[in-house]
């Protein structure tokens, strides 16, 4: 896998150009991120689709590999981002950080891609359960050390 042109697809994404992304997925590639798992190239290029749906001008950032360097024979490829994105256009920009194992196959291809990151930051965002989630973050950050 080239991974600066991943990055360079990933940190471009645009509703015009997921197929471009996509292409670095094997046909029957499996993708989790904190809301799903879907399998197959038209079920992982749904999500990305929908994310420019749902989303007010998401986009990736800081795109990069974690770690050291890859060999061209490398199997796994931990790559960190910055996703921002407002639930709508007159809500306030989110960003959260989060990375991506992508785990290839003997082509190079994504056979497997698992996010990581913290989905209680969108929950947040949210009026009525946003409230609880800060105020869970709260109680639990400043909770007493035994």
């Amino acid at each position: 896998m080239n991974i600066a042109l991943f990055q360079q697809a990933a940190e471009s994404l645009s509703p015009e150009s997921v197929g471009e992304l996509i292409n670095f997925y094997a046909d029957d590639a499996i993708f989790t991120d904190p809301f799903q798992t879907v399998r197959g190239r038209l079920a992982i290029q749904q999500v990305y689709t929908d994310m420019f749906k749902s989303l007010d001008q998401p986009r990736f950032r800081n795109v990069r590999p974690l770690g050291g360097p890859l060999s061209e024979h490398a199997r796994e490829v931990i790559v960190g981002w910055d996703f921002e994105f407002a639930l709508s256009p007159h809500k306030p920009r989110q960003c959260i950080a989060g990375c991506s194992m992508l785990e290839l196959n003997a082509q190079g291809l994504i056979a497997r891609h698992t996010d990581f990151w913290d989905a209680s930051r969108v929950f947040q965002a949210l009026p009525i359960l946003g409230g609880i989630i800060r105020w869970l973050r709260g109680r639990i950050g400043h909770s007493p050390r035994a």
